[in-house]
């Protein structure tokens, strides 16, 4: 009997879904909306960067925003002095802005809206977020191979043929 197949195909089902929930539980830092308002001024709180490998990533952000050296805060006080003081992106696509390779120290993300910011910020070291990414790849890649290994064991198993059809 080929049963060992179908036990095997079950077993790299198990460990892949396994694999993605840890993947999709194990977030980087996070925080939305989370905003000090000064009139339509609006800053996040303080995102400590550690080392040169580390990612901030902005979603949603309005036009009038940047990220900006926390000892630099008190210097904003219109778009004028944010375009001045904000850091380059990294990388900028659709609605989501990227900053990396930025100096150890503290930084806080600025915004000028009318509205609370919709604005979402996740961060965190380069690595970390390389290595959920590949956690996440390779459950995916168990999954869908343990499903084909567990049909061809339950195939094998009733004793399958082609020429049945």
């Amino acid at each position: 009997m080929k049963k060992w197949i179908l036990v095997l195909g079950v077993v790299m089902l198990i460990v892949g879904v396994s694999m993605y929930v840890y993947s999709g539980m194990e977030k980087p830092k996070i925080s939305e909306n989370n905003f000090t308002v000064k009139g339509n001024e609006y800053i996040s709180k303080n995102i400590s960067v550690d080392s040169k490998h580390f990612i901030i990533s902005i979603t949603n952000p309005v036009t009038s925003s940047g990220l900006v050296p926390s000892k630099d805060i008190g210097n904003v006080t219109n778009t004028t002095a944010l375009s001045a003081l904000s850091l380059p992106t990294y990388t900028s696509f659709g609605n989501i802005k990227e900053y990396r390779n930025m100096t150890e120290g503290s930084y806080a993300f600025i915004e000028f809206t009318g509205s609370h910011p919709a604005t979402s910020i996740t961060y965190g070291p380069t690595g970390y977020l390389v290595y959920i990414g590949y956690v996440a790849d390779f459950s995916t890649f168990l999954i869908l191979i343990g499903i084909i290994v567990a049909i061809a064991g339950i195939l094998l198993n009733n004793k399958f043929r082609l020429r049945d059809f």
